[in-house]
C-alpha cells in the first residue's frame, strides 16, 4: 500500500511511502518538489503532472497538512511577520488543487494539524533542519530526495506519510 504524505504550498513536496507488509519492510519510494506551472505572473500546483504522479506512484491514501495562512506576529527582531491576503489566497487554492485532483482519482485522504504530527516525532520550534535529519534517520536510504537544507519539505511530506501509515494501522486495528 502507497501512502503520500504533503507537506503544501507553491514550495512544498510530496513522498511515496510503502508501507511494511508481509513482502518486505516499508521504505521511501519517491519523494518530490510539487508540480508547478505559470498561471500569468505567478506559479500554481501543476494538477495535470500532479495527477500523473499520484497514478504512477499508486497512492492508496493521503495525508496532507492541515496549514492555515501565517498570522501577523512580531518575529525575534520585532518586525511583524505575515502573509499576505494575496498569498493567503495562492496558499488555500494550492492546497484545494492537491486535494482536489486526488479525491478526482478517488484518492481518500486525511488533513493532519503540524502540531499533531509534530508532536508524535517530539519536534518542536520553527527549525525545519530537525525534520530534514530525523527523515535521514530514519530513512538513510532517502538520502537521495533531501541532499539539500532547503529539502525539508521532502523531510516533512516523508514525515507526515509515515505517520498516516501509523494511524491507518492504528485505526484497522
Amino acid at each position: 500500500m502507497v501512502i503520500v504524505g504533503i507537506d503544501p504550498g507553491m514550495n512544498g513536496a510530496a513522498c511515496a511511502f510503502y508501507r511494511a507488509d508481509h513482502e518486505g519492510p516499508e521504505f521511501v519510494a519517491d519523494a518530490i518538489d510539487l508540480p508547478t506551472c505559470a498561471d500569468n505572473s505567478k506559479t500554481q500546483i501543476d494538477v495535470a503532472a500532479w495527477g500523473r504522479w499520484l497514478k504512477r506512484v499508486g497512492c492508496a491514501h493521503f495525508f496532507i497538512e492541515n496549514v492555515t495562512p501565517m498570522p501577523s506576529r512580531p518575529g525575534a527582531d520585532g518586525e511583524r511577520r505575515s502573509m499576505g491576503a494575496t498569498s493567503a489566497f495562492r496558499f488555500g487554492m494550492a492546497i484545494g488543487q492537491l486535494r482536489a485532483t486526488a479525491q478526482t482519482l478517488g484518492i481518500p485522504g486525511t488533513l493532519v494539524t503540524p502540531r499533531v504530527w509534530k508532536a508524535y516525532y517530539d519536534l518542536s520550534g520553527p527549525d525545519k533542519e530537525q525534520s530534514r535529519q530525523l527523515a535521514l534517520q530514519l530513512y538513510p536510504e532517502a538520502a537521495i530526495y533531501l541532499k539539500r537544507k532547503k529539502d525539508h519539505q521532502r523531510a516533512e511530506a516523508i514525515l507526515l506519510a509515515r505517520y498516516g501509515d501509523r494511524m491507518l494501522r492504528r485505526v484497522a486495528k
